[in-house]
Formats: structure tokens, C-alpha cells, sequence
């Protein structure tokens, strides 16, 4: 029996060896009969095992050319292409191609901007019976295997990639009708319409049975499948290719859920919902109907749904249960997008157990509108996990929303929406924003949609340790909501426990300094959106800040383009009262004006200087005063990202008058003990001491002021100087050596005179001395001075523009010679000659 097998199978060979030059002649002469375009072949052979039992004509390396004029580009690429045919035909004489198998390739099937294709690449010759040919094709099976496809359609801006892993498929011609079953499996890159891309990444599996008309230029797709995961689409309709195509389809899902209709739609729509999964039964089915081509668009009518259906997310750990909604979608009557319309009805359902339900129809994608029904019992915690918001983190509590909405979406973004109602009231809700590090929590109130405003009724809640109670409009609030840099303006009454600025003013967790431009360290900062605007009544109990403690905070607050302006806050802080208007500016992230004018009634000194820390110097501290403080005060002041302030831009003017003061036990009236007993210095008392301080450029400037004290050897006191922020000092004193000859004022109120000694206080707060001032006694005296110290230098005369602007400007004097050691910012005065002064080379020191 062996021996009979190998002797078939030896003269099967030995005639393939004698005949294959015959039988590869009449293939390529057949071949070519049905060809319209080149084709390169890089090596032809006839083979016995490539597709044994049946003998083959292999051709490797083949290029297939396009039928397009003037096209480089190949329409199909192989590695191997085979043609088989029956061994019981090579013994016969009949050459009849039964099979075909392609691997390793690639087809670019294109039509350029007219419409033509690259594939007219066959010509059918119906004249001759197969059965009249020595060699003819009578395909029983084509695969493809590895095969890359490509398809663009520059008309219609379309671009199809994907690849064949493994396709069978069957060819069957009879005259004019050509029939093609086809199945396998086959892997989609992208399915790409204009600049929306579908089916990426997908794997398909395609069952096909196409019955392609020649004559009549017509396709019928009989029942075909398209199984994309455990979801199946039927197919079925006919396609008529020539001169336009006309499509009549139609489309059925099923066995399909959510994850398998949104997998069909581009990422632009889908992002946000691609996670959710789904169970129970969804459906959908539609016809696609008409004329298909870059001017006109077929007719698409589609029905969905879904009945006892839940949806969730894998990673949220929530579902929306028992879903019911009918929907529907369709392009209408002129087949665009003027005309569609999708319709959802009767959607309802539960989320945690709680019901909604609604109803949406949107209508016109190109100048869309919208008639919109809600009704939802929400668990806020459920909510935000089963739909996450980017802006929020979590939250708890519960509420219930109801929204109508009805009108244009352009009306609705303009402002115009007069068709708008809804109401949304909240129960111990708490909100955690991953912009703050502060939570929101304990909202009770209620929220009303009228137009385009959103009115709050009684909205209380706590934003970390501070509480508000808040009652106003939200205005503007639906364009704000649906398009990019509309303002949202608040106008409320608010009134609060407790504000903590200490927390309202600390840094986001998740944010850095040196994003902010803030010091390494910093813990606060300012940040206001553009877009909104404010108008707000306050009244706040308590506010807390580093040492502050205030109270009863009253007044007006707006805000417009970054700028916080108020004409008008009153708040009893440090024992006093103080009221404040002006602006901050915080259009510059990183440099944060602030512009006030404060005016405070007997504060005590004391506290005032341990609220503020001592204004940040040790030199004179809350410790060393008392007495009661009243004072206007001009400043401009700079702050960073982190709301320190920069010191070489502040700019003050502070008019003061202090009644009852004490300087007790400072360190340089110490070093007066020649003057009077050390106890009285030591408890310095005075009545009234009214002077105006200015500062600039880090130094604080101190026009001359008399002091009148209970040191009856020292009962006025004349002191002028500046203070550095860097606590260099340079005091001039002005004390009097016989007070008890001190000659009465004149008649026009002047200061009483007589003999005196000059000192200068010059140093830091750690080093200084008190010494005689030579140089001012000199002055005096009409004398020149020898050398004019370093700190008593005259101020440059140029000013920054701002409050010391129109204050420091120096005045014009006739130019005497003389040099003036007194701070720019003094009037000059005329001062007797003292009766008593040191002898050159000689000072004094206490």
C-alpha cells in the first residue's frame, strides 16, 4: 500500500517536474485576462507541499499596482501569494484554481478627492464558459492571513486601519452575481470621520454573506454578524455603489450593554463614561437609509434603551440600580445636523436606594436646544463616587434636586434663560474641594433657580472653624456655569460666629510655594478667580488672626477683577475700635497690593503692640508702653505669594495722638540717670504726645514732637530722628537743663525756651549709645561743624510716587551754608543758643 502511495506521489512530481513551465505559462495567461493593472512578481514556482494535498502556484514578493492615473502608491503588498488546485485536476488537464491564501501583506485600498477608487483593478470576461478553458478560477476558499488594511477616502474625509488576523472566506461567481461568505477574525485601530475617531483598538469578529449584482451595480448583505466582545450586531439591507451610493440598512444590537455601545463612539464623547460597565438588557436597533456621499448624508433613525438595567463603575464601588428609559435619535428630514434630535423619556431609576428620574430632548446639534427634567433624592457620597467631579474630593450628607430647563443653549450661556426653574436643598452636607485643604461641611439650606440667578434662602455651613449664614442671589449663574470667562457676582448678607484667618488664608495641601512665588515655609496665600465679582454685607462676631482677636466686624465688601475694595469696615480688636476702607489687589499672584486707611480710637498701646507682634522689631516692645492710642494711618503695602510683606515697597503715614502713655523700663532712658532719678525714668508717664510718623524705604521717620512727662527735671522733651526696618537708630533729644527756668510761652502758642542738652541715640537695639550731639549743637550755635555724621545726612530729595509722594517733598530754603542733620520730613525751626555746651573734643556719655 505504501509502495502504491509513493509511487503516486513519485509520479505526481515527476509531472509537475515536466509540466510546470506549461502550467505557470497558462496561470499567468489566465491571470492576466482579468487583470486591468500591472503586477510585480518577484519569483513564480510551482509547488507540491506549500498547500499540500493540493499542488500550488507560489509567487513571492508581490506587488499589486493601483488603478489609479499617475499613483505610486501599491494597492496590495505580499509576501507569499498561493494558488491551489486540486491534484485530481493536474491529472486531468483541468487547471481549475480552487484556492487562495495571502499572508504577510498589506492593502491600501484609497479614492482620491473625485471619488475613484485604486482597487478597478479586475475585469470580468463572461463570453467564455469556464469549462471551454484549459485554466480557469473556481474559488472554493480564499485566506488571509496577517494581512494589514488601510482604507481613506479623501472625498469624504474617512480613514479606516486595521489588520486580519485570520479570514476564510468563499468566492462563487454565475454570470453577473458574485456571491462572498467571509468569516474571522479581525483587529480595528480606529475608524476615523473627519476629526472623530471610532472602534480603536477593537477586536471584531466578522461572519459576512454579501451577494454582489454587477449588472445592476448593487450589493445585498444578506443577515451578517459583527461580534464585538459578547455584544453581536446584525446587518442586513442592500448598498447600491454606482453613481452614488445609496445605503438601505438596517442595524440590531444584541446581547449588548453600555461598555459595547460606547466603545463604538469617538473619545471626545465617550472619556467620561468609558469606564462604566452595566447589567440587564440594553438595546438598540435603526435603519440607515439614502444617498451617502460628501454632499449628502443618509437618513439614521435609532432606537434604545434599557429595562431593569444597573450601571457602575469597577473603581467607584456604586451603581445606579433598576434603570428604565426609552430613547431615541435621528438626523431628520434634511439629514443633518439642523435637523437631529435625541430624545430620552421615561428614564428613571435608584442610586443608594434613592429614586430619580427625568427626561431630556435635545434638539438641533448645530444651535442646540434643550428641554431638560430632573428629579433626584441624592446620597451627596454616592453621588460623587458613582460620577466623580474633577473639583471635588468627596462628600456626605443628602439632598434633593429638582431642574426644568427649556429654551436655546446660545440663550441659556447669554443670560437669557427664562425658561429655567430648579431647587436644590441640602441636609448636613459636607463637600471636601481639592483646592482647599478646608473642608465644607455642615451645609443646611436652600438653593432656587429662577432665569439666569440662583437665590440662596438661609445657606449655613462652616468652612473649616468658620461658620456663615449666608442669604443673597447668585447672579449670572447659568452662563457662568456654561461658558468660559462669564462672571459670577454674589450679592449676600452674611453673618458669622467665627472667621479663622489663620485657616481661611492657609495654603492648599496640594499646592507649593514656589508655585506661588511665596518663601520657603510660607503658609498663607490669596487667591481670588477672574471671573468672580462680589458684593457682600458682613457681620461677623469673632475673626481670629495670628494674635488678633476681633470682634464685632461690620461693613461692605466687594470685589471686582481680583480687586477686594470696601468703602467702609468697622471691628473692636486690641481693646479699641478701628475702622478701615481701601483696596487689595491681587491681580499679580506674587505681588499683592494693599492700599488702606485706618483710623483706631483708644486702643491701648500695649495690646495693640502684642496683637502685632511688635511690628516686628525687639527694640521698643508691648512691654515698655501703655497709655491709649488714637491714630489715622495711610499705607500702601506689598505683600508675595505667601503674604509676606516686602519692606522696600511700604509707604505709610501715621498721624497719632497717645493720652495717659508710659515708656516703662526702656533701655536708653536709662542712660538719662543724670538727668533725673533712674525710678522716674524708668516709669516715664506723659499726658498728650501727638506727632505724624512716615515711612519709606525701610525707615520709619520721626518729625520733631515734645514730650511732657511727670520727670520734673525733664518735663519736655524735644525727639526727632528716623528707625531703619533693620533697627539702626538715629535720635536726636532735646532736653532741658533748667526747667525750672524755662521762660513761658508767647502769645501765638509757641514752645517755651531756654537752656538745653542735645543727645543723639544712634546704634541698633543690642549696641547703642547715647552721646552729645555736637553736630546739631553746632547748628544751633551758627557754628560749621566738623563732619556731619553718616545718620544725620541729609534724605536724597527724589521720592517714590505714592502717600510720601506729596508728604516728603522737601522745602525750598535760602541756601545758607549751613548743613541741616535733621530728617527732610521736620519743618525747620529757629532754637536759641543753648547756655551751655561741651568744649571741643569733649562729650557727654550716661
Amino acid at each position: 500500500m505504501f509502495a502504491g502511495c509513493f509511487l503516486v506521489l513519485g509520479s505526481g512530481a515527476a509531472a509537475l517536474w515536466w509540466g510546470q513551465e506549461r502550467i505557470i505559462g497558462l496561470f499567468v495567461q489566465q491571470a492576466n485576462q482579468y487583470l486591468r493593472t500591472p503586477v510585480r512578481v518577484g519569483k513564480i514556482e510551482l509547488s507540491l507541499f506549500d498547500q499540500f494535498p493540493r499542488v500550488a502556484i507560489t509567487m513571492h514578493r508581490v506587488v499589486v499596482t493601483g488603478s489609479l492615473p499617475h499613483d505610486t502608491t501599491a494597492l496590495a503588498r505580499a509576501r507569499r501569494l498561493y494558488f491551489a488546485f486540486d491534484a485530481w485536476d493536474l491529472l486531468a488537464r483541468r487547471y481549475r484554481v480552487r484556492a487562495v491564501t495571502l499572508t504577510d501583506g498589506q492593502v491600501a485600498v484609497r479614492l482620491d478627492a473625485q471619488g475613484r477608487p485604486n482597487y478597478d483593478v479586475l475585469q470580468m470576461d463572461t463570453a467564455a464558459s469556464a469549462t471551454d478553458e484549459p485554466f480557469a478560477f473556481d474559488l472554493e476558499g480564499i485566506q488571509l492571513g496577517r494581512i494589514g488594511v488601510t482604507y481613506v477616502d479623501a472625498s469624504r474625509q474617512q480613514q479606516f486601519a486595521g489588520h486580519t488576523r485570520q479570514m476564510r472566506a468563499t468566492l462563487s461567481v454565475k454570470g453577473e452575481e458574485v456571491t462572498v461568505r467571509a468569516e474571522g477574525e479581525t483587529h480595528v485601530q480606529a475608524l476615523r470621520v473627519v476629526d472623530d475617531a471610532y472602534f480603536q483598538e477593537k477586536d471584531l469578529m466578522l461572519t459576512t454573506h454579501l451577494r454582489i449584482n454587477r449588472q445592476t451595480q448593487q450589493i445585498a448583505v444578506l443577515p451578517s454578524e459583527i461580534r464585538i466582545g459578547p455584544a453581536t450586531y446584525g446587518v442586513a439591507g442592500t448598498i447600491g455603489y454606482y453613481p452614488a451610493t445609496k445605503l438601505n440598512l438596517r442595524l440590531e444590537g444584541r446581547q449588548t450593554d453600555v461598555q459595547s455601545l460606547l466603545a463604538l463612539l469617538p473619545p471626545r464623547l465617550n472619556h467620561r463614561l468609558a469606564g462604566y460597565r452595566s447589567r440587564g438588557e440594553v438595546y438598540f436597533r435603526g435603519t440607515v437609509r439614502g444617498e451617502f456621499s460628501t454632499k449628502v448624508n443618509p437618513r439614521l433613525d435609532f432606537q434604545f434603551g434599557c429595562r431593569d438595567a444597573a450601571f457602575y463603575h469597577p473603581q467607584y464601588q456604586q451603581e445606579a440600580e433598576h434603570v428604565f428609559l426609552t430613547g431615541a435619535f435621528t438626523n431628520g428630514a434634511a439629514h443633518s445636523v439642523r435637523t437631529a434630535v435625541l430624545d430620552l423619556r421615561n428614564v428613571r431609576g435608584q442610586l443608594g436606594g434613592r429614586p430619580f428620574s427625568g427626561s431630556l430632548r435635545y434638539t438641533d446639534f448645530q444651535e442646540p436646544s434643550v428641554q431638560l427634567q430632573l428629579l433626584a433624592d441624592l446620597d451627596m457620597a454616592r453621588a460623587t463616587r458613582f460620577f466623580p467631579v474633577a473639583a471635588v474630593r468627596g462628600a456626605t450628607g443628602t439632598a434633593q434636586l429638582s431642574l426644568q430647563v427649556a429654551g436655546p443653549v446660545a440663550q441659556l450661556r447669554a443670560g437669557r434663560a427664562t425658561n429655567a426653574r430648579g431647587e436644590l436643598t441640602l441636609h448636613d452636607v459636607a463637600v471636601q474641594l481639592r483646592a482647599y485643604s478646608q473642608p465644607l461641611r455642615r451645609l443646611n439650606g436652600r438653593l432656587e433657580l429662577r432665569g439666569n440667578n440662583v437665590t440662596m434662602q438661609s445657606l449655613t455651613g462652616y468652612l473649616g472653624r468658620s461658620d456663615f449664614r449666608v442669604n443673597g442671589t447668585l447672579k449670572n449663574t447659568v452662563s457662568w456655569l456654561l461658558t468660559p470667562r462669564q462672571t459670577l457676582l454674589i450679592q449676600a448678607q452674611v453673618n458669622s460666629g467665627l472667621w479663622d484667618f489663620d485657616e481661611l488664608l492657609r495654603l492648599p495641601t496640594a499646592v507649593s510655594t514656589s508655585k506661588r512665588g511665596g518663601r520657603a515655609g510660607g503658609e498663607y496665600a490669596l487667591e481670588l478667580p477672574a471671573t468672580l465679582a462680589l458684593d457682600v454685607q458682613t457681620n461677623v462676631h469673632h475673626l481670629h488672626f495670628r494674635r488678633l482677636r476681633g470682634r464685632e466686624l461690620h461693613g461692605t465688601v466687594r470685589l471686582r477683577n481680583q480687586i477686594v475694595s470696601s468703602p467702609a469696615l468697622s471691628v473692636r480688636a486690641a481693646g479699641g475700635r478701628a475702622s478701615i476702607r481701601g483696596t487689595v489687589d491681587v491681580r499679580r499672584p506674587n505681588l499683592v497690593k494693599v492700599s488702606t486707611t485706618a483710623t483706631c480710637t483708644q486702643v491701648p498701646l500695649d495690646s495693640l503692640f502684642y496683637v502685632f507682634e511688635d511690628f516686628g522689631q525687639h527694640f521698643i516692645t508691648a512691654r515698655h508702653l501703655r497709655g491709649q492710642l488714637t491714630a489715622q494711618i495711610d499705607s500702601d503695602v506689598y505683600l508675595d505669594g505667601a503674604l509676606y510683606p516686602l519692606t522696600d515697597r511700604l509707604e505709610a503715614e501715621v498721624k497719632a495722638t497717645v493720652r495717659n502713655g508710659e515708656l516703662n523700663n526702656f533701655a536708653p532712658l536709662q542712660k538719662l540717670s543724670m538727668v533725673a532719678n533712674r525710678e522716674q525714668l524708668r516709669h516715664l508717664r506723659f499726658a498728650e504726645l501727638k506727632n505724624s510718623l512716615y515711612v519709606q524705604s525701610r525707615t520709619v521717620y520721626i518729625p520733631e514732637m515734645d514730650i511732657r512727662s511727670n520727670v520734673r527735671t525733664a518735663s519736655l522733651i524735644q525727639v526727632t530722628g528716623t528707625h531703619t526696618f533693620d533697627q539702626q537708630m538715629d535720635y536726636h533729644l532735646s532736653i532741658p537743663l533748667l526747667p525750672g527756668l524755662l521762660r513761658r510761652p508767647d502769645a501765638a502758642g509757641g514752645t517755651p525756651t531756654g537752656p538745653r542738652l542735645l543727645l543723639a541715640v544712634r546704634g541698633n537695639e543690642q549696641d547703642f549709645t547715647v552721646r552729645y550731639d555736637r553736630a546739631r549743637a553746632q547748628l544751633v550755635t551758627g557754628a560749621r561743624p566738623e563732619a556731619a555724621s553718616p545718620a544725620a545726612a541729609p534724605r536724597p530729595t527724589t521720592t517714590r510716587p505714592g502717600i510720601l509722594g506729596r508728604i516728603l517733598q522737601p522745602t525750598t530754603r535760602p541756601n545758607t551754608g549751613e548743613a541741616d542733620t535733621r530728617p527732610a520730613t521736620v519743618p525747620r525751626k529757629s532754637t536759641p543758643k543753648p547756655v551751655a555746651q561741651p568744649q571741643p573734643g569733649e562729650y557727654f556719655e550716661f
